[in-house]
């Protein structure tokens, strides 16, 4: 109905809002209206609905202008406020700095009638615009789990020439870059003695096309680039590309064992591997649905981070490998606390951190579910090879409502709560609240986005390297890069600080090429000087998502003269598990150009080397907390050993880092670790001077 209003009056006097609803409806509203007494009938209200607009009498004695502004943000609502006055003095500049949306003298009932018409106009382009960016946003998502996450291969076909194609559709036939098969014709790919069958399906959807938009199927042989025949499933579907009409071409493979492999990976993609809940991607893709529900009014939820309280103890207690048991404990309770056909979600995301998404969001609903939570972890004893561990958790909350900017800022507010959680003691719950003139993580991101700039325009980002020793005198030089920022008074700024934000805004993306670049151009000099280096650099997830930065490394290491193996690009496990299907591919990209990959903070779940059945790596980079007292942990010991002795089964190469003393390295040469690394060697320097003779 399109001049419906769901109306919330709050006014003593109960003649006068007759009056103006009547006025209203006399002016062509629909209006179904509410009266609210008082701060919990206006809760009770908002919780049962979702109105276009409250008026608020400032002469209400229970509800004044202040406080219902503050019930409406409490509540998660993002409803447009006109405050009604009675008194002539009363400056409208003040009740728009409360938060009203407009301010109405009782005796201008046209005046009234023209504010709620251009106030609900605004309501209605706000809902529209929430509208719009959920379903982009869902658009966008659909398209890039379609055409870069597939592993089916996806074209697009414009008058019989290939006008775009994904990376699986590459590889499907053989081909490494989309200038080899941009413009071929389809019929190229297709057996000759099946072009015919071909050429005949083409003609009859050319002439069905018009008429319907239903996807058509055809069972052909195809071919690819090495000639090798093979038989497979096409899918055809109108489409298009920048306005351009076109037909999408889908083809499945008809490979059963391929079809389990992938029913395999997409739910490895899902999960984590130590305690079997979901993982960060996955949960935060869910977190995006629900943000977007509760932007259009449809069901608030809420957003909890969860840390196992001094867990750095348990693992020295029990261990590296052992503290997963104890993961895993917690991870089994969390997941009894909520029940997942309710909607209710529980993920790790890394180390000792859970995350719960509930579709419960009010205080004392929270207050309830996470006092339990807490006393359910406090009680359990976990079992951990003979010995009885207990243990608490911190709790951070925050909630997620019509107001919410962004994931990012959601997750920020989180990571806030579980910090206080934490410096109040732990064993606790905290629910964000957000504190006056606060810098939302929007703000706070463009704010190290903007210093990044000005570090790297002023040249105050540097490189630093660690030497990676051999302990079996193999030969040539290698070096971990690191990055540095210092700031405009010259003091040094640690990664961990300006790197999550360079990663939620795309930045880190710039910072691995800038990173490459001045890597590549140092390892140009020293291959000047004679120099067999190799360099282990750091890349982000952001690179996942660059689909030309294989193609720009190819290109500099040509004209660099670099040997493509001196480039050994490296990520973390966990980062490597939650874009399990992303580095995949990349790990393919890499084997093409000849650079090599390396896996660190390795070996720390259940079963570590399940992921190597989808990657391929070459290095591994053991865990560092296995480091920990090694010459005096059996525990740690025989850790290592088996990944080494698995490793070295499966051809791969371990380095050791974190090496802070002589022991260490006398237990890690006879387990036969490949490498090592660490600061009892040399710590990490801007000169590569290290003396490989002598080891």
């Amino acid at each position: 109905m399109e001049n419906l209003l769901r109306l919330i009056v709050i006014d003593e006097d109960i003649n006068d809002a007759e009056m103006m609803i009547s006025r209203l409806k006399s002016a062509g509203f629909v209006v179904r209206p509410e009266k609210a007494d008082n701060e919990e009938d206006l809760q009770e209200k908002l919780r049962s609905q979702t109105p276009d607009l409250v008026i608020c009498s400032l002469a209400h004695a229970q509800l004044p202008l202040d406080k219902t502004l503050a019930v409406i943000h409490r509540m998660g609502r993002r409803i447009p406020v006109i405050a009604l006055a009675v008194d002539d003095r009363v400056d409208v500049v003040s009740c728009l700095e409360l938060g009203a949306n407009d301010m109405v003298h009782k005796s201008h009932p046209e005046h009234l009638k023209r504010v709620v018409a251009r106030t609900l106009e605004g309501q209605k382009h706000w809902r529209q615009m929430k509208k719009l960016e959920s379903a982009l946003r869902e658009a966008e998502r659909r398209c890039k789990t379609l055409l870069d996450s597939s592993r089916d291969a996806i074209s697009y076909v414009h008058e019989g020439m290939h006008i775009y194609v994904n990376a699986s559709y590459l590889e499907l036939f053989g081909y490494t870059d989309m200038e080899d098969i941009e413009g071929m014709p389809l019929m190229d790919l297709v057996a000759d003695e099946e072009q015919k069958k071909l050429k005949e399906f083409l003609r009859n959807y050319d002439k069905s096309e018009d008429e319907s938009a239903q996807t058509t199927l055809l069972d052909i042989q195809l071919r690819n680039a090495r000639n090798e025949k093979f038989p497979a499933e096409m899918e055809f579907s109108p489409a298009s590309i920048d306005g351009e009409s076109c037909t999408q071409i889908l083809i499945r493979n008809q490979n059963t064992n391929a079809r389990q492999l992938e029913k395999q990976l997409n739910y490895l993609s899902q999960r984590d591997l130590v305690t079997g809940l979901y993982n960060r991607q996955y949960f935060i893709e869910r977190c995006g649905t629900a943000l977007d529900e509760a932007s259009q009014g449809e069901g608030n939820a809420s957003l909890a981070e969860i840390k196992i309280d001094g867990f750095n103890i348990i693992r020295e207690q029990v261990g590296v490998a052992a503290s997963d048991l104890v993961l895993n404990d917690i991870g089994k309770i969390l997941e009894r606390q909520c029940q997942e056909e309710r909607g209710e979600l529980v993920a790790r995301f890394e180390g000792e951190t859970f995350a719960i998404l509930l579709r419960r969001w009010e205080q004392k609903d929270l207050e309830g579910f996470y006092n339990g939570v807490l006393q359910a972890v406090a009680n359990h004893i976990c079992d951990v090879e003979g010995r009885s561990i207990t243990c608490t958790v911190s709790v951070g909350v925050a909630q997620l409502d019509e107001n919410t900017a962004d994931i990012n800022e959601l997750l920020s507010r989180t990571q806030k709560s579980v910090a206080q959680a934490l410096k109040e003691g732990g064993n606790r719950l905290v629910i964000y609240q957000p504190k006056e003139g606060e810098m939302t993580q929007k703000q706070l991101d463009d704010l190290w986005n903007a210093r990044i700039s000005d570090a790297i325009r002023h040249q105050r980002m540097r490189l630093n390297f660690q030497p990676i020793i051999s302990l079996h005198g193999e030969g040539g030089e290698r070096y971990e890069v690191f990055m540095r920022m210092i700031d405009d008074k010259g003091e040094l700024i640690a990664p961990n600080d300006f790197l999550p934000s360079a990663e939620r805004s795309g930045m880190a993306k710039a910072l691995d090429r800038w990173i490459l670049t001045q890597a590549m151009d140092k390892l140009a000099e020293q291959r000047q000087k004679g120099r067999d280096t190799t360099f282990f650099i750091k890349i982000t997830a952001g690179s996942l998502q660059d689909p030309l930065l294989l193609n720009w490394i190819n290109e500099k290491l040509k004209e660099k003269r670099i040997p493509a193996p001196n480039i050994v690009l490296e990520m973390r496990e966990t980062t490597a598990l939650a874009y399990l299907k992303q580095v995949k591919e990349f790990c393919k990209g890499l084997k093409t150009i000849q650079c090599a990959f390396a896996l660190e903070e390795f070996g720390g779940g259940l079963n570590p080397f399940q992921i190597l059945n989808q990657l391929s790596v070459d290095y591994l980079k053991i865990d560092h907390h296995f480091m920990h007292k090694l010459a005096d942990s059996k525990e740690n010991h025989e850790a290592i050993q088996h990944i080494t002795e698995t490793a070295h089964s499966l051809n791969k190469l371990i380095i050791a880092p974190h090496i802070e003393d002589a022991a260490t390295l006398s237990v890690l040469w006879g387990i036969g670790v490949n490498y090592v690394q660490g600061n009892f060697m040399q710590p990490p320097s801007e000169k590569l001077d290290y003396d490989f003779s002598t080891s």
